[in-house]
């Protein structure tokens, strides 16, 4: 997960990830990343930040985990919650190493 990570993200902006199924090379759909904020609990201790999506309403991916895919910052599986029928989230939150 070292290259899914808030200062990689944050360039992404605007730019799409390709979202797959979690068993399988089934592609879904494709996201675009809308935003990439810093969470609550970033600090000292705590990575910790939330990063948007915005999708096709008719491609809809319910709640669950998911193989993301970017040259950016390779395949990562995740677990993604949609705000909406086209909007999505991937939150988070670790310890930092010492």
């Amino acid at each position: 997960m070292e290259k899914f990570n808030f200062d990689v993200l944050t360039p992404l902006l605007d730019q799409q990830v390709a979202v797959f199924a979690p068993d399988s090379e089934t592609k879904l759909t494709d996201l675009t990343i809308t935003q990439v904020s810093r969470g609550a609990p970033h600090g000292d201790e705590f990575d910790a930040f939330s990063v948007e999506f915005k999708g096709d309403k008719n491609q809809h991916c319910p709640q669950g985990n998911y193989l993301l895919k970017h040259p950016g910052f390779g395949e990562m599986m995740l677990f993604m919650s949609p705000h909406a029928i086209d909007s999505y989230q991937v939150c988070i939150s670790r310890r930092k190493n010492d």
